[in-house]
């Protein structure tokens, strides 16, 4: 019971798998920032903004969104007790 009763520790992944695992969460948020990157696109040219300048902005809108996932990634989850915790 308590802090005692915990199954030990986690067995660790294969290193194939976690490999993969990098390589899946780089790709999803990668597809994001092209995703973010297009619908920049979309707007800005809907509007009548130079092509110049478009792709300067979507190159910043891209980037911007996989540092943003990247750097969400290193939060640390709330505590257990935390009331906010879902």
């Amino acid at each position: 019971m308590g802090r005692h009763a915990t199954g030990g520790a986690p067995v660790p992944a294969p290193r194939g798998a976690r490999a993969r695992a990098v390589v899946v969460r780089w790709l999803e948020r990668l597809l994001i920032a092209l995703g973010a990157g297009a619908a920049t696109l979309a707007v800005l040219r809907w509007s009548g903004v130079g092509w110049t300048t478009t792709w300067w902005c979507v190159g910043g809108v891209a980037v911007l969104v996989l540092v943003a996932g990247a750097l969400a990634s290193t939060v640390p989850p709330p505590h257990p007790g935390d009331p906010r915790r879902r």
